[in-house]
């Protein structure tokens, strides 16, 4: 339902900035990982992809569904822990390592074609705002399921205040696409 839904909004220039945001368990990932494939399929000379997560664990999944989905057990490599890539054409990084590793003055702001960001409910922090600020890819995608914020800042700034395709919780529960669920507290 979510995928159906999806409409493409183009940003300053033709570059396309989308806002996903899906209750967890939706596959958000999925989805970036397709909407991947498509781009390549129309675009094959554009294949520099940036994804971006918080965790290590969270970057292995990440990559896995990425390579089941492009039927490509060798894609992607990994800059996190002890992950030290070959090269960076195809990179899960975690921001830590992203600005530890000082890739933004390493590579040109147009190096890459497609960007994800997941949980982009994170994009506040300044972390964040040196890769956003820096790359100027054609395809910029952020995931989340929580695009409010505590402190009241807005991540939908960089998506020009809107979201491309949204189901939260309650609707996917209600389209049986989640089981429900109960809370007991001891």
């Amino acid at each position: 339902a979510i995928l159906d839904s999806l409409q493409v909004e183009r940003g300053v220039f033709g570059r396309t900035k989308n806002l996903i945001v899906a209750a967890t368990g939706l596959g958000k990932t999925v989805i970036s990982a397709f909407d991947y494939k498509q781009f390549i399929k129309r675009n094959p000379t554009k294949t520099k992809l940036l994804f971006v997560a918080h965790r290590e664990e969270i970057l292995a999944q990440s990559r896995d569904a990425f390579r089941a989905i492009l039927k490509d057990s060798n894609f992607g490599e990994m800059l996190v822990g002890r992950n030290i890539p070959d090269a960076f054409d195809q990179l899960f990084v975690s921001i830590q390592s992203f600005n530890s590793k000082d890739l933004r003055n390493k590579l040109s702001k147009d190096f890459y074609d497609f960007i994800i960001v997941d949980e982009f409910h994170h994009a506040a922090a300044k972390s964040y705002q040196q890769l956003l600020s820096h790359f100027e890819p054609e395809i910029l995608l952020g995931l989340t399921a929580t695009p409010e914020r505590m402190d009241g800042q807005d991540v939908t700034q960089f998506f020009e205040g809107k979201i491309a395709a949204e189901m939260r919780l309650t609707e996917a529960i209600n389209e049986k696409l989640l089981s429900p669920f109960q809370y007991f507290c001891v």
